[in-house]
């Protein structure tokens, strides 16, 4: 009997479309390269952050089905100063995901995020592979925030919490190696290494336009970019003119509250905007966990990079301009780059053989992932999809 081709849904508390976030990039380039390897996805919105007319239009275009889930107002955290691993997921939306599962009767479901894995437990039998992309560790996340002078943001737990949503999944997605083993020591039953890697735009895309400033940051709005864009613009002052685009802008008031101003970019409508704006990127992470998605994007937009060891976590660095120790060096490294056309030269070699390492192993990472998905044993003995 001919195998059918494997369906998926993907279930997020955040918009997939637009993709103006790291977060929503990820869940599209997922989605994106099992699509290209013949997998049927369909995607479900928890609407925890809401949703815009513009978003809901996007959503259901760019989806072969798109389904919703309208969010409730979230509990008070179970524990003191703590989330409790189920407190961001309702009931109402594990039974929405269990009865979508009864009539569409998925060969898989991937949820977003390990605060969601409580759908994982609702899904019946037959169950479906139940796959969590996790994106970022979170239990711990707290203390994290507090050490480097943060006020903790969003969703954090603690390891207890986590090592019980990460047992309720078949396969667990690692955005990077070094999250794959703590994933692992945390209790996943089974890892996948997954990375990010957007196609590069480089070997496709039109030429740049002439920028509008020799450097530009693109970051989002959350604590982390905040405290590294405010110390990049303390060691930038008196240096090279630079741009700054990304919902940061609405964190920090760039006019006023820099002393080295950049010019800003708001709205950025298409994350190309920004690359053709300026003729390098400079990426100053300080913190933070995971992967940086901003990171692999710049690297495979085609301009030049340059960032902090931060930055560059989870990826095979091959240039001094990619392991900056901090602002003041980042900084510093900016005026070499301004100043000394052979070491621009290096910068930006270095960093197109790193978008090609990257994008060629996540390439073979998606494959695995996609073979995942075809051993479902219903793909395996041809049963028809409702």
């Amino acid at each position: 009997m001919t195998r059918r081709a494997p369906r998926l849904l993907i279930v997020s508390p955040v918009a997939s479309h637009p993709a103006r976030q790291g977060n929503a990039a990820r869940i599209v380039a997922v989605a994106d390269g099992l699509a290209a390897r013949g997998v049927l996805c369909e995607f479900l919105y928890h609407t925890a952050e809401g949703m815009t007319v513009e978003e809901e239009e996007a959503m259901r275009a760019a989806w072969l089905a798109f389904h919703v889930n309208h969010a409730e107002r979230r509990p008070e955290p179970r524990f003191p100063g703590l989330w409790g691993i189920d407190d961001w997921c309702p009931q109402s939306l594990v039974a929405r995901v269990a009865a979508l599962h009864r009539a569409r009767r998925y060969d898989a479901v991937l949820v977003n995020y390990v605060w969601l894995t409580r759908i994982l437990e609702g899904l019946g039998d037959p169950a479906p592979l139940r796959v969590l992309d996790t994106h970022d560790v979170f239990g711990g996340r707290r203390e994290l925030a507090l050490a480097s002078g943060l006020d903790p943001s969003w969703f954090f737990t603690t390891v207890a919490e986590e090592s019980r949503g990460l047992a309720r999944a078949d396969l667990v997605l690692a955005i990077q190696a070094g999250e794959a083993a703590e994933l692992e020591a945390r209790g996943a039953r089974r890892v996948l290494l997954l990375g990010h890697a957007p196609p590069p735009r480089f070997l496709t895309a039109r030429p740049f336009a002439a920028p509008r400033a020799p450097y530009g940051v693109l970051a989002s709005g959350n604590p982390w970019n905040v405290a590294a864009v405010r110390a990049l613009d303390a060691a930038m002052a008196g240096g090279p003119a630079w741009l700054l685009a990304g919902s940061v802008l609405r964190a920090i008031d760039a006019a006023h509250a820099l002393r080295s101003r950049p010019l800003a970019l708001d709205p950025v409508e298409d994350i190309a905007d920004f690359y053709d704006a300026v003729g390098c990127v400079i990426v100053p992470n300080t913190g933070g966990t995971g992967l940086k998605i901003k990171t692999v994007e710049a690297l495979m937009s085609g301009r030049p990079v340059i960032g902090t060891v931060h930055a560059f976590a989870g990826l095979r660095p091959m240039h001094p301009g990619h392991r900056a120790a901090d602002p003041p060096s980042l900084a510093a490294l900016v005026r070499r780059h301004a100043a000394d056309p052979a070491f621009a030269a290096e910068v930006a070699g270095a960093t197109r053989r790193l978008a090609l390492e990257v994008a060629a192993g996540v390439a073979v990472q998606q494959d695995a992932l996609a073979a995942m998905l075809a051993a479902s044993p219903a793909v395996q003995r041809g049963a028809p999809a409702p």
